[in-house]
């Protein structure tokens, strides 16, 4: 049963390959002659990077170190307790000169600190849009046997072009 099903699949199949074979195309490759190459402008945009600099004064603030008014306390507290003679008289030195040793170191702290001024450079990038034409393809005419046929290409060919010439025969 099976040598009777199978010689008629293998009749059917090379009758298919036989009727795919009238049917075959062939492509070649021939060169032709360019007779223009037109390109093709577009107006594209792009952003172009810029250097913006100028010159900026800046304050800055002078401080002296907050220890001033401690330092003078203590050395006015140490002055005022060496000019009481008594006792009680040498406490109330002690605070008064720490009191007034801190107001003093603090006065002078506050005239020697204050604000001075710099120029400084200062610079940021700042994008800019610009536009400009460019060629994104050529407009290309060629002959091939006497015949004039046109396409559009990313390139320019030059002189010659390579084109597929598709062979079919009639059936």
């Amino acid at each position: 049963m099976l040598k009777y099903s199978v010689i008629p699949l293998l009749i059917a199949c090379s009758s298919v390959a036989v009727a795919d074979h009238r049917h075959y195309s062939h492509s070649t490759t021939r060169l032709a002659w360019v007779t223009q190459a037109t390109p093709i402008y577009e107006r594209v945009s792009y952003s172009a990077p810029q250097e913006h600099c100028w010159q900026e004064t800046v304050a800055y603030e002078e401080r002296r170190s907050n220890s001033a008014p401690i330092i003078g306390a203590i050395l006015g507290g140490a002055l005022g307790n060496e000019l009481g003679h008594h006792k009680s008289n040498k406490r109330v030195g002690t605070v008064v000169g720490a009191v007034l040793g801190a107001t003093v170191a603090t006065d002078i702290s506050h005239r020697r600190s204050g604000s001075h001024y710099e120029t400084v450079n200062r610079c940021e990038i700042q994008e800019r849009r610009e536009w400009r034409e460019e060629i994104v393809g050529y407009n290309v005419s060629y002959r091939y046997q006497g015949e004039i046929y046109h396409t559009r290409l990313p390139y320019n060919p030059g002189k010659q072009i390579e084109i597929d010439v598709n062979v079919t025969p009639r059936g």
